[in-house]
């Protein structure tokens, strides 16, 4: 046998290392990814309250100068 028999599997071996190592980065991204989108989840909920707490505001407003 010669060392040509052990160059494919050597490459699928490689190949397959930088598969994971991307796999990982990919993992790490998704999981920054998460924690954004949940942060976002936060900002939309303090979006609504001030903006229900500004309709209320109008609506009093509103009601003062009416009278």
């Amino acid at each position: 046998m010669s060392l040509l028999w052990a160059v494919p599997p050597v490459a699928m071996a490689a190949a397959v290392a930088i598969a994971l190592i991307q796999l990982r980065e990919m993992a790490d991204a998704t999981a920054g990814l998460t924690q954004q989108l949940r942060r976002l989840d936060e900002v939309r909920a303090a979006v609504v309250a001030v903006r229900t707490e500004a309709a209320e505001t109008r609506a009093a407003v509103h009601s003062l100068r009416s009278r």
